[in-house]
């Protein structure tokens, strides 16, 4: 294992390059999104392949996806029920920005930095589940409350949804990693090697573009509603996440697996709210104030954690 300092302090160097770099204007905050793309569509579908196809299964191992699943669901329901009385167009953006996480370019870099292929295939099959709460039920939600749709009378399009998700890059590479997997199927050793120098530009390509989207001009507007829903996430995170750790069985799961459960529910806002935002009229500065403040509350805190429970 790494010394957990040293993959934090090169992480936040990483991330500081990166915000300097587009202080800089050498890259403006509109080229991340080509980072982003690449990103989504290469090195990250590259990551899941490398991981997830190898993972040797056990029964435990189920509860990783599911747990985010659960999560994921519950928190959608305490957003609902929270923000029920808000106009639509503020309630849509604080009920998804509820549900979901940054799992792929905030954690998998620190994660395999630390812990290396034994974190690694933990936090890949719970960024499977995610994967299910950022595209579907996140996606679905910010349908249901999308003032496009209320304005224009639009009614959800199941259809165009299940398109987006068979085109969805890292989703379909988990169905393929989970085929080969259970195939028994090899892959071979050129395209083995392939997917390995993909998989290794993937820590700092994701660390570069969370500076590139890190922005302190926040406003004042809607500073309650963004406590609000900061305050929900880490708080019910937090308590989920320690019971598991703490009242896990022992003798069925391993310490590592209850610390990446842990810190699984304590993480940022998934990236993929931004641009859903954008395609259904949200406010896209209120939602990535949010991602921006979540990246900087998580960073902190789980470094904290691991040095703690890992101690």
């Amino acid at each position: 294992m790494t010394d957990i300092n040293v993959v934090f302090l090169i992480s936040i160097f990483i991330v500081a390059i990166g915000y300097l770099i587009k202080r800089l204007g050498i890259i403006k905050e509109e080229n991340g999104d080509v980072i982003a793309k690449i990103i989504f569509n290469i090195t990250l579908p590259a990551v899941i392949l490398k991981f997830t196809s190898t993972i040797q299964f056990e029964l435990s191992l189920i509860l990783l996806p599911l747990v985010n699943l659960a999560f994921g669901l519950g928190m959608a329901a305490i957003g609902i029920l929270s923000f029920k009385k808000r106009p639509n167009r503020l309630k849509g953006a604080m009920i998804m920005t509820m549900v979901g996480f940054n799992i792929a370019h905030f954690f998998f870099p620190l994660v395999e930095g630390i812990w290396g292929a034994d974190g690694m295939r933990y936090i890949a099959l719970i960024d499977a589940g995610n994967a299910f709460t950022i595209f579907v039920l996140c996606y679905i939600l910010a349908s249901i409350y999308s003032p496009k749709n209320h304005e224009e009378g639009v009614k959800i399009d199941f259809k165009f949804i299940l398109k987006r998700l068979i085109k969805s890059a890292p989703l379909m590479s988990y169905v393929i990693a989970l085929t080969i997997n259970f195939s028994g199927f090899t892959i071979p050793i050129i395209f083995s090697e392939l997917i390995d120098v993909f998989a290794r530009a993937n820590s700092a390509l994701a660390l570069l573009l969370l500076g590139i989207f890190l922005n302190f001009k926040f406003g004042k507007a809607e500073w309650i509603s963004i406590v609000k829903i900061l305050t929900l996430r880490y708080a019910l995170g937090l308590f989920v996440g320690l019971m598991l750790f703490f009242f896990l069985p022992t003798s069925l799961f391993d310490p590592l697996f209850r610390i990446i459960i842990c810190l699984s529910l304590l993480l940022p806002v998934g990236l993929a709210v931004i641009p859903f935002s954008v395609e259904y009229d949200y406010d896209k500065k209120f939602v990535t104030m949010i991602v921006n403040l979540s990246i900087i509350i998580s960073f902190g805190l789980i470094w904290v954690l691991i040095l703690i429970l890992n101690g």
